[in-house]
């Protein structure tokens, strides 16, 4: 059987029975672990809110779409983006495709949106040459205002499914 050894000096919890030590130890290390247990909990159920879908369409004022570029909702801390697909449509993502954006008030941005067609393609296996004053140049095909969110006068505030559709002007 279970023999107990006496410690040569007194023992907080008593006698100094071992078992009883290793008891009190565990009993006291308990506390410990259901405060990690709720903090972790706490972590992932605030930090991990779920997104919500934010979709719309650019167009430019006389209801042409834009095609090329990308919309970006953008606060100091948050960041969300979509590319503007062929039709004009964009929907916004935060860090995985289709994951939508945090609740929030977000000021607009559009980037990205240059006509290269005109511009000889660059092999994917070098490197992109140096630009020299008489090679051709992107043409901005929206007004450079919209490349800045503090000077696009676009904000949206999202709360809940939202449908935000942005009318641009040529440059």
């Amino acid at each position: 059987m279970w023999r107990t050894r006496k410690l040569p000096f007194p023992s907080p919890i008593g006698r100094g029975d071992i078992r009883k030590r290793r008891f009190a130890a565990l009993r006291n290390r308990t506390p410990m672990k259901h405060l990690f247990f709720l903090i972790i909990v706490t972590i992932l159920f605030v930090g991990c809110g779920q997104g919500v879908s934010v979709t719309g369409k650019v167009t430019f004022s006389d209801g042409q779409p834009l095609t090329v570029g990308e919309v970006v909702f953008q606060t100091d801390t948050r960041m969300a983006s979509g590319r503007i697909q062929p039709n004009g449509s964009y929907k916004l993502s935060s860090t995985t495709e289709n994951d939508g954006v945090p609740p929030g008030k977000y000021g607009v941005k559009i980037v990205g949106t240059y006509d290269t067609s005109h511009m000889p393609p660059i092999p994917a296996d070098t490197l992109p040459p140096i630009p020299s004053a008489d090679a051709p140049q992107p043409i901005p095909l929206i007004d450079a205002k919209f490349e800045r969110t503090e000077t696009s006068g676009l904000t949206c505030e999202v709360k809940g499914r939202t449908t935000f559709d942005i009318t641009v002007t040529k440059p």
